[in-house]
Order: structure tokens, then C-alpha cells, then sequence
């Protein structure tokens, strides 16, 4: 008996209440808090800027005002509206819009910037959208709420709230790579573990192994140090999908070299 009037009484509450209360309920953020967003993602001229739960629409025309381009998703078809008033008044409609989606069928992938402030579990669920679809380099700001063991790039404190977490997309450098150095002899083995933007490379060539150190992975950007007791590599380059290009440094006792290198995915 109990069971059915609780399910009564939710049937009754369900017309009053949106999706979007459920998924993710509105709250103001501060504007001192959506331009300290812009600061902390270094938005402006030349950035297109989406915002997943856009409310009324502050941070997209905020981030307009300053020479970007970009529209907020919001699942409350009222808040759509009042972000297009906002957008006409603040005389950036030209330059945003703003759309009825669900999150979790839109495509980010035009993004340099993707903001947020969303509840954890829907922070967590996006996690993976955010990390495959969005291009290297893609910066995402989050109001509050952290990608657990995604480490965020900076941690800054806000006005109201748990504070705000950046993070730099890196390019997906997993799995096993063929790597060449120009008029350096044989090819060599490169396998990388990742874990976003932390990687564990380990190099093998001529039947030896490698201490490796210095290993770093922003964005596109790739660095490692390899070295053994016969020689040294420094690596440096860019990731261009299942490719790497770049320069290497190459020490063998006391003499040096420069080469260009390369790496295919297998």
C-alpha cells in the first residue's frame, strides 16, 4: 500500500518538475565566478565556447563579450528563451546561440572551450564524451565539481562553490608505436600507457631497453628522455592522430646530434 501511493504521489509531482531539475537543477553561478571561468580558460577572440547546462545563458555571452563565439545546451526550454532575451540585450545575439539538447546526444566536437557546472554524476558520465570527442588542446572549465581521477591542470578557488578545475584535452598517445630517427638505424619499439594526460612510454631498440624520465603529455604536445648506458635520446614532438613527428637529441659518449624522428601506430 505504502509502495503504491509513494508512486502516486511522484506520478503526480512529474508534470511539475523539468529533466533538467533531475539532471542537473539550476543555480546561479556569481559573475565574479564566470569571469574568473574566462581568466582561468584564457577564453577570447578565436575561441568557440559550449556550455553544457547553460542556464541563462551567462557564461556563453559573458565569453561573447570577449570576442568568442560559442552556444550553451540546457534541457529547460525556459531557460532557452531567457538566454536568447539575455544574448539581444547584451548585443551578442550575432554571436551565440542557444539550443533545447540533451547533453548526452550533442556534439562537442567543435569546442575549443567547454564549461560546466553540472552535478558529479553527470560530471562522470560526460567524462568519457569529453576525453574521445574533443580535439587535443580543448580546454574544459568545471564549476565546483572535479572528473575524479582525471587530475585537473589547476584547481582555483571561486565565490560560492568548491571552487573551479581546468583541464587541457591531451591527444590519445595509447598502445604500441613504430619509432624511426633519420639515418639512426633500425626502427624501435615505443609502447605508452595512459591515463590522460599521465603516460608511461618504454622504448626498446637493437634487443635494449630504457630508463625513461622527463616524460611529459600537453595537449599535442609530446617530451621523453631515454636513456641507457651506450647513448641518450630526447624526444620531442607533436601527435598528429596515429602519428608523431618532431626532433630528437641524440648523445652517444661526447658527441651530439639533432634528428628528425617519427612514430606510426601499429
Amino acid at each position: 500500500m505504502a509502495r503504491m501511493v509513494l508512486l502516486g504521489m511522484l506520478s503526480a509531482m512529474l508534470p511539475l518538475l523539468s529533466l533538467a531539475e533531475f539532471v542537473a537543477p539550476f543555480v546561479v553561478t556569481p559573475q565574479r565566478d564566470v569571469e574568473r571561468m574566462m581568466r582561468l580558460a584564457d577564453i577570447g577572440p578565436g575561441d568557440y565556447v559550449i556550455d553544457l547546462g547553460s542556464g541563462d545563458g551567462r557564461i556563453v555571452i559573458t565569453a561573447a563579450e570577449r570576442g568568442a563565439m560559442g552556444h550553451g545546451i540546457e534541457l529547460d526550454p525556459g531557460l532557452v528563451r531567457e538566454a536568447r532575451l539575455r544574448a539581444e540585450g547584451a548585443g551578442v545575439a550575432d554571436r551565440v546561440a542557444f539550443v533545447n539538447e540533451d547533453l548526452f546526444q550533442s556534439d562537442f566536437s567543435r569546442a575549443t572551450v567547454v564549461t560546466m557546472y553540472l552535478m558529479p554524476d553527470v560530471v562522470m558520465r560526460l567524462r568519457p564524451i569529453l576525453f574521445e570527442t574533443l580535439a587535443p588542446g580543448t580546454r574544459i572549465v568545471s564549476n565546483s565539481f572535479d572528473m575524479g581521477d582525471w587530475r585537473p591542470e589547476q584547481h582555483v578557488s571561486a565565490a560560492v562553490s568548491g571552487g573551479l578545475f581546468l583541464w587541457i584535452v591531451p591527444a590519445d598517445v595509447s598502445g604500441h608505436w613504430t619509432v624511426t630517427i633519420d639515418g639512426h638505424g633500425e626502427p624501435m619499439r615505443l609502447e605508452v600507457d595512459q591515463h590522460f594526460q599521465d603516460i608511461e612510454p618504454r622504448l626498446e631498440g637493437r634487443d635494449q631497453g630504457y630508463f625513461m624520465e622527463d616524460v611529459r603529455l600537453h595537449a599535442d604536445r609530446i617530451d621523453f628522455h631515454a636513456v641507457n648506458r651506450h647513448r641518450s635520446y630526447r624526444f620531442s614532438g607533436r601527435v598528429e592522430g596515429d602519428r608523431m613527428l618532431g626532433y630528437v637529441h641524440i648523445q652517444e659518449g661526447d658527441e651530439v646530434a639533432v634528428a628528425h624522428w617519427q612514430a606510426v601506430r601499429s
